[in-house]
Formats: C-alpha cells, sequence, structure tokens
C-alpha cells in the first residue's frame, strides 16, 4: 500500500523548504528565485547587508571605552563631593584630583561585595549613598563651626543645634530671601544625592563583569599614580596622594560617642567637686546690706569692642560721655574682663557659668549640669531675702531647663504683652523690656530684689535696629514703634564682613538704654553688673581674637566696688585689666566671698 508522502516546509533566510518523508531532502527553490549560473543570488545580497552592520573598530573601542568613562566619572564626582572644603577655602585646584579615602574607601566595598556575590538591590544603593552624603555634610560642618565659634566641631552635641540654626536664619532674614534660600538648598542636596546614587550604581555595574572589573583597578591605579607622574613631570616636590585630615575626624567622632558614657561620667564628678567648694562658701551676702542687684548680659558684647581699633573709634567717644554723666549723678564704675566658656554664640554657656561657677565650655557640660543637684545663684539670694527675677524677652518657645536655676519668677517673650514689631532676631526692643520690668517688678518692690537680663537688641545680624526713644514715657505696649522708623544697615546676612557699624551701633544702643534706665530708675545703693556673653561672630572679630568679654560694675556705694578693685578692675568704662583674664567660672564663688560674713 502506498501512502502519501509527509512534507514540511520551513522558513528561513526569507526562502521556504520543504522537506519530504521525514528524510534527508534536497531543498526545493521557488523559481522565482532562481537565478542563471555567473549571476549573484539575492541571498549574497542579505550576507553584504549583515557584514555591514557589524560594528567597526571605533565603535567597538567606543563600547569598551563606555565603562572607563563611565567609572572616571563616578569617581570622579565622589572624589570632588568629598575633597571639597567648603565653606573653608580651598587650598588649590589640585588638592581636588587627590584621592579622597572616603571614596576610595566607597569603591573599595563595591569590590568587595560584588568579589563576595553579596545581593545589591536599591535599598543597599540608599545605604551606601547616604553614607556619602553624611560624609559630605559632616566634612561642611567640621569647618564651618571653628570657623565660627572657635571649637571643634562635635556630631554627638551639636545635631540638635539644627533646629536651633534654622530658627535663627527664619527670624532673621527677610521670608522671601529665606525661602529662596532654603530652595537652593534642598535642590543642592537633591542634586548631590542623585549624582551620588548615580556614581555608586555605574559602579557596581561595571564591577558585574570581569573584564570590566579590570577597568575598576586600573582607573584606582591610576588615580593612585599621577600624582607622582605629576610630579616627576613636572620637575616639582613630591605630590601627596591622599587628601589629609578628614577621616580621622570621623574616627575622633565615633569615638566620643563610644566613650561618652564615660566623658559624662567624669565631667559630672567635676561638677559635684565644684558644687561641694561652693557649699563651703560663704553665702550669706550680708554685706550687701538687702540692696538691690541687677547682672545685665549685653548680646555678644566682646573685648572687641576694646582690642579693634576701628571699634573702639566708634564707641570710646559715647564712653567717655557716659563716665562724666554716670560721675555727675554720683555713680562709680569699675571695668574688667572675665574669660567667656563660648565664643560667637551658645550665649547659654555664659549665663550657666556665671550662675553655678562650674566651667560650661561645652554643651554636654551644660546638659549634665541641668540634671545635676548643683547650687546656682538665684537660691542663694532667695535665702538671704531676696526675690529672684530672670528676664530673657529671646525665649520664644517652652524652656523647661529654667526651673534649675531656681529663680521665683520668669519672664520669656510670652510674658512681655509687647504690641510692636521685631527687629531682627529680637522679639522687642531691650528698651521696652526694661521699661517693662520696671514697672512690673521694680517699682512695686516689697522686698530686695536679684534680677538677671538678658539683653537681645544687639544679636546678629545687626542689620534692622530699634530707635531710641528719649521719652520711656510713651513706649507703652510697644505699638509706638510701628510709627517709628527702623534703623538699617547694609549687612547681607550671614555675611558679616562689612557688619563693624552696625555692630557697634548695637552695643552703644544697648549701653544707652542701660545708662538711661539707671539714671532714671535706680535712686539708691543698687549693685550694677553689666558683662557681655560672648565675643561676636569672627568675621567681626578677626581670627586672633581672644574669648574675653567686658564687665562694667556700677553703683552709687563705692564699698561695693571695691571687691573688684582688688581683682583688677579699672575706672570707667574702658577696661584696662591685662590678661590673662579670669574665667566666669571665679564670678559666683568670689562675688560670695566679697559680699558675705558666714
Amino acid at each position: 500500500m502506498n501512502l502519501p508522502e509527509s512534507t514540511t516546509t520551513r522558513t528561513a533566510g526569507g526562502l521556504d523548504f520543504t522537506a519530504k518523508g521525514g528524510k534527508r531532502q534536497g531543498r526545493e527553490v521557488p523559481r522565482s528565485l532562481r537565478v542563471k549560473p555567473g549571476a549573484k543570488h539575492p541571498v549574497w545580497k542579505a550576507q553584504s547587508y549583515q557584514t555591514l552592520l557589524q560594528p567597526s573598530p571605533i565603535s567597538r573601542m567606543m563600547q569598551t571605552l563606555k565603562p572607563v568613562i563611565g567609572v572616571a566619572l563616578a569617581w570622579s564626582f565622589l572624589n570632588v563631593l568629598l575633597n571639597l572644603r567648603y565653606p573653608a577655602p580651598q587650598e588649590s585646584l589640585e588638592s581636588l584630583l587627590l584621592v579622597s579615602p572616603a571614596a576610595l574607601f566607597i569603591i573599595v566595598v563595591l569590590c568587595i561585595a560584588t568579589a563576595l556575590k553579596w545581593p545589591f538591590n536599591r535599598s543597599l544603593f540608599w545605604v551606601l549613598t547616604l553614607i556619602v552624603v553624611f560624609m559630605r555634610l559632616f566634612r561642611s560642618a567640621d569647618e564651618l563651626v571653628p570657623m565660627y565659634f572657635f571649637r571643634p566641631f562635635n556630631l554627638y552635641i551639636d545635631a540638635q543645634f539644627v533646629p536651633v540654626l534654622i530658627r535663627l536664619l527664619y527670624k532673621t532674614m527677610p521670608l522671601k530671601t529665606f525661602w529662596l534660600y532654603s530652595g537652593a538648598g534642598i535642590l543642592l542636596m537633591t542634586a548631590i544625592t542623585a549624582g551620588t546614587w548615580w556614581s555608586i550604581r555605574a559602579i557596581h555595574q561595571t564591577l558585574t563583569r570581569r573584564q570590566r572589573a579590570l577597568v575598576i583597578v586600573a582607573v584606582i591605579a591610576a588615580a593612585l599614580a599621577a600624582p607622582l607622574l605629576l610630579s616627576r613631570a613636572w620637575r616639582a616636590r613630591p605630590l601627596p596622594i591622599f587628601t589629609p585630615g578628614f577621616s580621622h575626624r570621623i574616627a575622633q567622632e565615633i569615638d566620643f560617642i563610644l566613650h561618652a558614657r564615660g566623658y559624662r561620667s567624669q565631667n559630672m564628678q567635676s561638677i559635684r567637686q565644684t558644687a561641694a567648694e561652693l557649699d563651703q562658701t560663704p553665702s550669706s551676702l550680708d554685706r550687701l546690706r538687702g540692696a538691690n542687684v541687677y547682672i545685665i548680659f549685653i548680646e555678644s558684647y566682646g573685648q572687641t569692642v576694646f582690642d579693634d581699633n576701628h571699634h573702639l573709634s566708634l564707641i570710646l567717644p559715647v564712653l567717655t560721655r557716659f563716665e562724666l554723666d554716670f560721675a555727675d549723678r554720683g555713680f562709680a564704675v569699675r571695668s574688667g574682663f572675665l574669660r567667656s566658656p563660648a565664643f560667637g554664640g551658645s550665649s547659654w554657656l555664659a549665663h550657666g557659668t556665671i550662675a553655678s561657677g562650674v566651667d560650661l565650655s561645652d554643651q554636654l557640660v551644660y546638659d549634665l549640669l541641668i540634671t545635676s543637684e548643683a547650687t546656682t545663684i538665684a537660691p542663694l539670694f532667695k535665702q538671704a531675702g531676696y526675690r529672684t527675677i530672670s528676664v530673657m524677652p529671646a525665649n520664644e518657645i517652652p524652656w523647661p531647663q529654667g526651673d534649675f536655676f531656681g529663680y521665683q519668677k520668669h519672664y520669656y517673650a510670652r510674658d512681655f504683652q509687647y504690641r510692636g514689631p521685631r527687629f531682627g532676631w529680637s522679639p522687642m526692643p531691650d528698651q521696652y523690656v526694661l521699661e517693662f520690668i520696671y514697672r512690673q517688678e521694680i517699682l512695686p518692690r516689697k522686698q530686695p530684689l536679684f534680677i538677671e537680663f538678658v539683653l537681645i537688641s544687639s544679636h546678629a545680624p545687626f542689620n534692622r535696629q530699634p530707635p531710641y526713644l528719649k521719652d520711656w514715657s510713651q513706649i507703652g505696649d510697644g505699638s509706638i514703634y510701628h510709627r517709628k522708623e527702623t534703623i538699617t544697615f547694609p549687612v547681607v546676612w550671614p555675611d558679616l564682613t562689612n557688619a563693624a557699624e552696625a555692630y557697634i551701633s548695637a552695643i552703644i544702643y544697648e549701653m544707652t538704654v542701660i545708662k538711661k534706665f539707671i539714671e532714671q530708675y535706680v535712686d539708691d545703693d543698687t549693685l550694677i553688673i553689666i558683662m557681655g556673653d560672648h565675643q561676636p561672630n569672627v568675621q567681626i572679630t578677626g581670627p586672633d581674637s581672644t574669648w574675653s568679654v567686658p564687665v562694667h560694675v556700677i553703683s552709687r556705694n563705692k564699698q561695693f566696688l571695691e571687691p573688684f578693685e582688688k581683682k583688677g578692675y579699672t575706672p570707667g568704662l574702658v577696661p584696662k585689666q591685662p590678661p590673662p583674664h579670669p574665667g566666669m567660672e571665679t564670678f559666683l564663688p568670689n562675688f560670695l566671698k566679697a559680699f558675705s560674713t558666714n
């Protein structure tokens, strides 16, 4: 029986091939594709097209170089990002090209992880990206804090002040400028984060193939060798390879955090020792004989006022006139210096040092102090029969730490019933503050008063200052300031390089309102102690300034000034006390000894 042959037709390369009977058969070419002998077949033409479509040598070279270029760009981005010293000036452009140990560390981690076939996903990329961004922010802070505050940056301590910094900028900048800077900062951080993520991802993708991993090794080797080769080519001294002075700072911070408990314990022991010594100090304050005592802090009132010739030339005529006015009204004046524990900011460290006798040289010691049982100045005055008052008009948010200092009454911004405009950082003018406290506490007093004033009108940026009102009876609830012209200076915050005149003007305003306050409202033996809290910004003082601040002691009772004269204080409002100056921590024990018999 003859069965029909099975056929199978397949298409390959545009041609139909038919196989018969499941066996190897000859190919049946369609008649339309048959050609004469010697003629070129269309199949040959197709093969020629395929040959033309193959990559050229240049294309193949570009494909080989593509990962090299990608890795080089990624490396350069990470390296320059971590080598930038901003806001400090860059030593040279060549320093940007030195090998950043931090960037090299990231690449080495990627190499190890790839070799060990660790699973990489988006979350791991983000972890490495955040590490790099953190390093960038850390380096900026590590340059910024010493530049403005003359102390090293401490992540453990200083991180808590980021909201304070944002609030400072918000309160002192025009609203449009603040939001413009904020938007620019957000865009910059977004760009840095995106660039870092792309760089890490590009390096990892290159590492996934062996030949590309060799490219990574070659790039790293070239980066390490380039400084040596360039120095030889230029016949110059050998160039360094690695960027110095950054990675070890990270190690220092980690070491501090790991040993924070021991550091806290050591400082708490020192606080207890100081408190024990103070408990043994006479503290009856009987030699004051019930006279009022006012301690008046002037914000940013530093020794630069007298050390800088330009500053002194602006304020000396004013102080000289004030000295004569005080003498005409029977007031004696003595002046000296104390060394503040702070520079350029952190006023509360100075206030706490005066109040406790503990050297609060950093925030951690301050935080420990307010958790301790140390004795402070306000309870000592209370034991001596005084009403104790703290006046802090700049405090616009809750401040539970204030309870530690033991004042019977606190006046914060909300307590002043002020209805006028703001002036920069200051919620209200200090002239209003002094007038308000006189009406609320001094005028109706029934017992001796110990008052701590923290005046704030001389706070940076100094560009908007309140006018001085000659008639204090017009001050009222402060709404009059809406009808008065604000004193302005061309200071572009936060740049204070041209703020000398504005700064001295703010200090003159403070001294003027204090002088008028004393002349109008002090008619007895009240002891007034005026002092700065810290030096102003380093852009005003210059980089070689001290940490000292002026202290003025004023009273009609010259016997109250004798203990200060024994400590080197000189007559008048211009202190001539030579360095070294005692620290603020010496004020309280010396004051207690001077005015107590037991």
